[in-house]
C-alpha cells in the first residue's frame, strides 16, 4: 500500500504554497493514490517534477497568459510570423520612456489565431482558442485534449466527474486542476514511463510527453531531485 502523502512533503516541493492548500491537494491524491499512478515515491517525484514546473512554487493553477508585445508575438508563433501587421495591432504598447503598458495586449483575439484549427479546435471565429487555452496544474490546451482529459477524469472520478468541456474553468480551480493533472498523468501512461528509473533520462523522457519543446529540462531534473528527497 502506497504511504499517504503529507502537506510537510509537498511543502518542500512548492514552498510557497499555502499549507492549507497543500493539506487539501495531499487529502484529493491520498483517495486512491494506486488508481492514479501515484502509488510509489519514483511515481510521486517525477508527477511533482512536472507540477512543480507547471505551476510554480506555489502550486498555481494558473490561466495561461497572452500578454504578449509584438516581438514575442512574432518570435513565438507561426501566425504572427506570417502576419507581422496583426502583431502589431493585437500586442501590447508600451511608452518607450515609462515602460509602462499603454496598450494592453488582446489576449482573447491573440488566443483564438494562435490556435485556431489546432488541437481540436475550430477556426479562429469559433471562440475555442481562448475557450479552451492553458489551464490547470499541467496546462492542458485545446478542445481535444480537454475532451480526452474529461474523459479520463469521469473514468477515475466516477462519482464527481468534471466536464471540462462545457466549462473550461473549472479545470483552474480545486479540486479540477488536481484531477486535471491526474488525468494527463494516467491518460499519457506516465506511471509506466516514472517505473522506469529516477535518473535524467528518465526524468526527461516524461518532460518530452508533457511539453516537448520546452527550454526546462534542466530546472524539471532539478525538480525531481527535490521532489524525490522531500518524499524519500
Amino acid at each position: 500500500m502506497a504511504i499517504p502523502l503529507t502537506a510537510a512533503q509537498l511543502g518542500v516541493i512548492f514552498p510557497a504554497a499555502d499549507a492549507d492548500y497543500l493539506q487539501q491537494v495531499a487529502g484529493e491524491l491520498n483517495n486512491n493514490l494506486a488508481a492514479y499512478g501515484l502509488d510509489s515515491t519514483t511515481r510521486q517525484a517525477h508527477f511533482f517534477a512536472q507540477v512543480r514546473q507547471e505551476s510554480g512554487p506555489a502550486m498555481e493553477a494558473e490561466v495561461e497568459s497572452l500578454a504578449y508585445s509584438p516581438q514575442a508575438l512574432v518570435s513565438l508563433f507561426g501566425y504572427y510570423k506570417q502576419h507581422p501587421d496583426e502583431a502589431t495591432a493585437d500586442g501590447y504598447a508600451k511608452d518607450p520612456l515609462t515602460l509602462k503598458v499603454t496598450r494592453p495586449a488582446a489576449q482573447e483575439t491573440i488566443a483564438n489565431k494562435i490556435y485556431a484549427s489546432r488541437l481540436g479546435n475550430g477556426d479562429a471565429a469559433s471562440g475555442d482558442g481562448w475557450r479552451f487555452r492553458g489551464r490547470g496544474l499541467v496546462q492542458v490546451t485545446g478542445r481535444d485534449n480537454y475532451t480526452r482529459i474529461a474523459q479520463q477524469c469521469a473514468a477515475l472520478y466516477p462519482d464527481a466527474g468534471a466536464d471540462f468541456v462545457a466549462n473550461p474553468d473549472l479545470m483552474a480551480g480545486f479540486p479540477g486542476a488536481v484531477r486535471s493533472a491526474v488525468g494527463f498523468w494516467v491518460l499519457h501512461g506516465l506511471p509506466a514511463l516514472a517505473d522506469m528509473g529516477t535518473g535524467d533520462a528518465d526524468v526527461d523522457r516524461i518532460t518530452a510527453i508533457i511539453n516537448l519543446h520546452t527550454d526546462s529540462y534542466a530546472d524539471r531534473r532539478s525538480n525531481f531531485a527535490t521532489a524525490l528527497n522531500a518524499l524519500a
